[in-house]
């Protein structure tokens, strides 16, 4: 899986389905270019930009990079912030179209490195792991949405004995003393270090890491009181200018915040359970039973216990259906690897980097 530096997720797929965030990756009215990458699975898109972040490195600049739900060890896209320069890939599920042409995006188009007449050959074999491939996202997403709905469970319980006061008190407190507030509102961007992959869970720790010396782990096992001190952390911080970066829950990624990262306060807070443990590398382990009538909480126990064990065994299902569509996928990649001139590929490669750099 891909671990270097700034790593990220910019989709998800969801109890809603898949969601993308791929509309943040670049302003279009702040000088940013954009480069749509255009072409089938296996044509070569990840590895265009894995060649390009490297070049940006060997020359100083730092880049973010964007790893797929679907296959983790693939780029999605790749960010260079002082360049103010994107690529990302443009094609199913986050598709991008072009708003500006030529003054703001260009489009590549890998296809012209293959060979139709080998592809057409193929067609039938495409057209049938193609649609596999979309049915069993599909099967999957449904065990999403059934384990979400099976966690609502607990976190409507969570919310019954929530003490919202002391949050929000916690929250303006932690800020007012360890933050450089000022008068301005504070910049935000939206990310995600979580997703449900076929390599099951996943949790990027190293980005937690890369960006914070200190990490605070918020122990909630059933989501709900981390959210909402995360919300309240990251509504406080942004409107007394501190910066934020709200890594959101692939889940419910339009809800509450997962996570808040402080970039320039190098400080972060991160819900820890048993699907993403903070504990081992936390400066400071934040208990969320400090804000919860724990009356409540212990009137139902089986409950929430139940909750977690049949969520549980809906993600295992997700999972399982994301395997085999990641093994469709690979069936889908070698037709179109078979077809594709990569010698010609790199030419363009090493071309566009002169140009660029």
């Amino acid at each position: 899986m891909i671990n270097e530096g700034a790593v990220f997720f910019l989709a998800a797929n969801s109890a809603q389905g898949f969601f993308s965030l791929f509309n943040e990756l670049y302003v279009p009215d702040d000088g940013w270019k954009a480069y749509i990458i255009k072409g089938g699975p296996g044509t070569g898109k990840s590895g265009l930009m894995r060649k390009l972040a490297k070049a940006a490195e060997d020359r100083g600049y730092a880049v973010e990079r964007i790893i797929c739900s679907s296959d983790p060890d693939s780029l999605d896209a790749i960010i260079i912030p002082e360049k103010k320069l994107c690529f990302a890939d443009g094609t199913a599920p986050h598709v991008m179209e072009a708003k500006y042409p030529g003054a703001v995006e260009e489009i590549i188009n890998l296809g012209q490195f293959w060979d139709s007449k080998k592809l057409e050959g193929n067609r039938e074999h495409i057209i049938t792991l193609t649609n596999c491939n979309k049915a069993l996202h599909s099967k999957s997403a449904k065990y999403v949405s059934a384990y979400y709905q099976t966690l609502s469970d607990s976190m409507k319980i969570n919310k019954s004995a929530i003490d919202n006061k002391k949050i929000e008190n916690f929250a303006s407190r932690f800020i007012a003393r360890n933050c450089q507030c000022s008068n301005r509102m504070g910049m935000q961007k939206n990310r995600l270090i979580n997703g449900i992959t076929p390599k099951g869970y996943v949790t990027l720790f190293d980005t937690a890491k890369h960006y914070c010396d200190r990490i605070y782990s918020v122990n909630d096992e059933d989501f709900y009181v981390s959210s909402v001190l995360m919300e309240a952390l990251r509504r406080c911080a942004v409107s007394n200018g501190v910066d934020v970066i709200s890594c959101l829950n692939p889940l419910s990624p339009q809800g509450n915040p997962l996570h808040i990262i402080l970039p320039k306060e190098r400080t972060g807070f991160f819900t820890s359970n048993s699907l993403q443990n903070f504990k081992s590398i936390a400066y400071k382990n934040i208990n969320t039973s400090r804000f919860v009538n724990k009356d409540i909480i212990s009137a139902h126990k089986q409950r929430l216990v139940f909750d977690r064990r049949v969520s549980s065994e809906m993600l295992s299902e997700a999972v399982k259906l994301l395997e085999k569509a990641k093994k469709v996928h690979d069936d889908l990649e070698a037709d179109y690897i078979k077809a594709m001139n990569f010698d010609e590929l790199n030419i363009f490669a090493d071309k566009l980097i002169e140009s660029l750099f």
